[in-house]
């Protein structure tokens, strides 16, 4: 699933933080927060990303990131082992998932692509809204001077993530994350970072690859509400918990099955919600679940390397959560939307 490597980079993009002694949070947030969520746009840079979960299977992938400011990333990974050699490239709002072993490149568009300053704006208003931050000194981090925070959320009142920015680029470095009990549950790591021009050559696609696009209904869209409305089906878009907000959603066509997708966010995190009218569910065998149980319905849970997966089905609509979350908490997402 190359989704995992969208919520990684959108988690390494988002975090503020208030320095011991400063003003008001808001006051004094605001400035380092804008520079950080606005780094990737102005900043190119190359480096080797690690991400370590841990859980019920502990997993870690690995892959060279190359980022060319202010739009464009490759992703090349190394581990684990079923996807070396595969790669993401992102230009804009076009990603292209290329699979080396079958020599296929499959193509997702977000579209209408929102206007880069609304898009941070609207990711610094969440974070405003559900976080706090608690400055935890200078350090280092890979030879590069950091500036280290650990953001709380307000309504659950427990740690969400530490990380560590470079004091200079305002590049995240490194960053942790909790479960709602304190345990750390993954970390990830930008190392051997090199900031300077990255080559257009980077983000040249492969040739003689087959490229192949999901048939799109309704395309993306940031009004939730039209989705659902037009699913053909009796979608729904449920709230959830802790300050995940709908943010955008798309139709698509899986398996000939409509589909929707509900992407939510709190500003740092990331889960999207899958619904169909027909059983249409990832393969979860492979991945050797665990049974659940979600509002007295039975669901599979498991996690497929950095990514976790929930799916169930209610006797009316079948399900299916993903997100960088623990199990506790995604089960806890799952019983709100159906009781």
């Amino acid at each position: 699933m190359k989704r995992r490597a969208s919520l990684a980079a959108l988690a390494l993009m988002a975090c503020s933080l208030t320095p011991a002694g400063a003003g008001s949070p808001s006051d004094a947030a605001m400035p380092l927060l804008s520079q950080v969520l606005a780094a990737p746009a102005t900043v190119s840079y190359s480096g080797v990303v690690e991400i370590v979960r841990t859980g019920s299977h502990a997993v870690t992938s690995v892959y060279r990131v190359e980022h060319r400011a202010p739009d464009l990333t490759r992703r090349t990974y190394s581990s684990p082992p079923q996807f070396f050699g595969d790669s993401e490239i992102v230009k804009g709002n076009l990603t292209f998932s290329i699979d080396a072993k079958s020599r296929r490149i499959v193509t997702t568009r977000s579209d209408p692509a929102p206007a880069a300053g609304s898009a941070l704006r609207d990711r610094e208003a969440l974070i405003r809204a559900n976080y706090r931050a608690a400055w935890r000194g200078n350090g280092t981090f890979g030879g590069r001077p950091t500036i280290d925070a650990l953001l709380i959320n307000k309504r659950t009142n427990r740690p969400t993530m530490f990380v560590r920015i470079d004091r200079q680029t305002k590049i995240v470095l490194d960053k942790q994350e909790f479960a709602l009990g304190g345990a750390v549950i993954s970390e990830t790591r930008l190392e051997q970072v090199r900031y300077a021009p990255v080559s257009m050559a980077a983000f040249e696609l492969p040739k003689g690859y087959a490229v192949l696009q999901p048939q799109q209904v309704n395309g993306s869209s940031n009004d939730p509400d039209s989705v659902v409305r037009n699913a053909g089906f009796a979608a729904i878009k449920p709230a959830l918990p802790d300050g995940f907000s709908p943010i955008d959603a798309a139709l698509v066509e899986l398996h000939g099955t409509r589909t929707v997708q509900l992407l939510y966010s709190d500003g740092i995190r990331t889960v999207s919600l899958f619904e169909t009218a027909t059983a249409v569910t990832p393969n979860m065998a492979p991945l050797h679940p665990d049974a659940l149980d979600v509002g007295g319905h039975s669901a599979q849970y498991a996690e497929d390397g950095t990514v976790a997966i929930l799916t169930w089905n209610d006797g009316t609509l079948y399900y299916t959560l993903v997100g960088q979350l623990d199990k506790a908490e995604l089960q806890r997402i799952a019983t709100t939307v159906t009781p």
